[in-house]
């Protein structure tokens, strides 16, 4: 395991948060209970302009949990202020809707020995009684053994070394989400080695009802939109068509290696569900229709608004856009 300077923590727990301080107690309790020694790491919250007190009490006396605080942008910014300001050898990132498993950080630290970046495992709990959105949550986001198989990770659970991290240039602060893709993808295609590790598990809970699973497709394929327009990709006739509805669902399934007619039944069965043919024809016939329809939309929003930032001063139009679509977050609470 990477050890830490005398004096220093190995590894530094990367937290950004914005107004979520249920969540960050939560994630800090977890953390009270990890099998590594509490001597052997530290918490380091990135604050993106949580409302006055809503983190009071969260630092402790010793040092070992930490809140660096910035005005609001984005939760990558929030990640790049708390990363500058680790001791760590190893940066831990999770978000603080998750709730890492008593050997999370044990066992990424023994998979990351192997390789420069570290994807754990994201597991979703879902409800006692789920609704066809907890099913859809499962199926579609955070499945990081498929992400690794495309060369990509999230920061709910993503482990890479300090100096790795400063080196490949950390995560865009621009953008309000795919930061981590991007850095991931680039990071891989330097000849960073990622590997998936299924036994540094963390936990998430589902989205269960229709705006608030709706609201995150809108966002995740919005900023995709945006992402792609900007990097210039050349295959504009399969950007173009996942816009179109139906069709680019199965497009975007094809891509992230899911079954085109089926839910990620393996999926659903790690979180302890089996579901019947209704129930899955209904899923099926939400996430081809209004999924579908909502998606498309989103990226093609985000392509349109990637030609006004072009059109304008590009980065500091960008970053307005993160901005402004981050104080939406907070008003919404």
């Amino acid at each position: 395991m990477t050890p830490g300077a005398p004096g220093e923590p190995g590894v530094s727990v990367i937290v950004p948060v914005r107004d979520n301080p249920a969540g960050v107690r939560a994630l800090l309790e977890r953390l009270d209970a990890q099998t590594l020694g509490p001597d052997r790491f530290e918490v380091v919250i990135g604050d993106d302009g949580s409302r006055p007190g809503s983190l009071a009490g969260v630092p402790t006396a010793d040092g070992r949990v930490r809140v660096v605080a910035g005005p609001p942008r984005t939760s990558y910014a929030a990640r790049n202020r708390a990363a500058a300001a680790a001791r760590g050898a190893v940066l831990a990132f999770i978000d603080s809707d998750c709730l890492p498993d008593a050997r999370w950080l044990e066992e990424g630290l023994a998979a990351l020995e192997g390789a420069d970046i570290v994807a754990g495992e994201v597991s979703f709990i879902p409800p006692a009684r789920p609704t066809v959105w907890s099913l859809l949550t499962i199926d579609t986001f955070l499945d990081q053994e498929r992400n690794v198989r495309r060369s990509r990770a999230v920061t709910a659970n993503l482990l890479v070394r300090r100096g790795d991290f400063e080196a490949w240039g950390r995560f865009d602060p621009r953008l309000a989400s795919g930061g981590d893709f991007e850095f991931v993808l680039q990071a891989v295609g330097r000849g960073a080695r990622l590997a998936y590790a299924p036994r540094a598990v963390v936990y998430h809970r589902t989205l269960d009802d229709g705006r608030a699973f709706l609201r995150k497709v809108w966002r995740t394929n919005r900023w995709a939109g945006i992402r792609r327009a900007r990097a210039g990709y050349l295959v504009w006739l399969r950007s173009a068509l996942s816009v179109v509805p139906v069709l680019g669902v199965m497009l975007a399934r094809r891509e992230v290696l899911r079954p085109a007619r089926r839910l990620a039944h393996a999926r659903l069965r790690a979180a302890g569900l089996t579901v019947g043919w209704r129930t899955e024809l209904r899923a099926l016939a939400i996430l081809y229709g209004l999924v579908g329809y909502v998606s498309s939309f989103a990226r093609l929003c985000g392509w349109l608004a990637s030609f006004r930032i072009d059109g304008e001063e590009g980065c500091s139009a960008l970053a307005r856009l993160s901005s402004d679509e981050a104080g939406a977050r907070g008003r919404r609470g």
